[in-house]
């Protein structure tokens, strides 16, 4: 029973000394990264020419956006620093980011900011937005034709598509499927084949997607 006992406590005490020798390194990682994170923040802002940088973004009550969307153009708009004659550029970027995900329509519009009157001494002056979005329809997918491949068949491409029928039109998806498809040409010797994504819009809220391929000669 003692030699039971003393096997236990051996156990327990190179246990505990595994544990704290994982758990001392991912301590210190967090803190470095800490560390090394912060001076960085302050010094982007630190060097901002502009006269304010973006500390908040007020979107409209009313708009169908979800959740995370909302959060992506809040991120898209966080610490940017601007001047009152860039408030189209940063209203651009917005509808940008709205009509890469489907909102292809979007209309947006920086009406202007709001700030801590009582703290004019900090440059620059951070400032909540307030943007108005009307995303307008979410287009889906609704065909998918493709051009101009004569040396990979039909399936191998499609079996490459990041984007689907009845996806939500998605321009992130099609650059991503034509890089894979570039990757397949390239792989068979056609290190010189052009894949370029397009699409147009069909009747309602649905586009026609289309991949056009020239395959280029392949190299030995």
């Amino acid at each position: 029973m003692a030699n039971v006992t003393l096997a236990i406590q051996q156990c327990y005490h190179s246990c505990s000394a595994e544990v704290k020798v994982i758990y001392r390194p991912l301590v210190v990682s967090l803190v470095a990264f800490v560390l090394v994170s912060i001076p960085r923040f302050l010094s982007a802002q630190a060097s901002c020419d502009k006269p304010f940088v973006v500390l908040g973004v007020s979107l409209p009550k009313t708009t169908q956006l979800s959740a995370s969307e909302q959060a992506a153009i809040r991120a898209r708009l966080i610490g940017r620093c601007f001047d009152d004659q860039q408030l189209g550029e940063l209203a651009s970027g917005v509808r940008d980011a709205l009509q890469s995900i489907g909102y292809l329509r979007a209309a947006v519009t920086v009406m202007g900011w709001d700030s801590d009157a009582s703290d004019t001494s900090r440059y620059p002056r951070p400032v909540s937005l307030n943007v108005e979005v009307k995303e307008g329809a979410h287009y889906k997918v609704r065909e998918i034709q493709l051009h101009g491949y004569k040396t990979v068949s039909a399936d191998q491409i499609y079996a490459l598509l990041q984007i689907q029928v009845e996806d939500f039109f998605d321009s992130n998806k099609m650059r991503e499927t034509a890089e894979a498809l570039h990757k397949l040409y390239a792989a068979r010797g056609y290190l010189n084949a052009s894949i370029v994504p397009r699409f147009d819009f069909l009747g309602g809220p649905e586009v026609r997607v289309h991949f056009y391929i020239v395959e280029g000669p392949q190299l030995p």
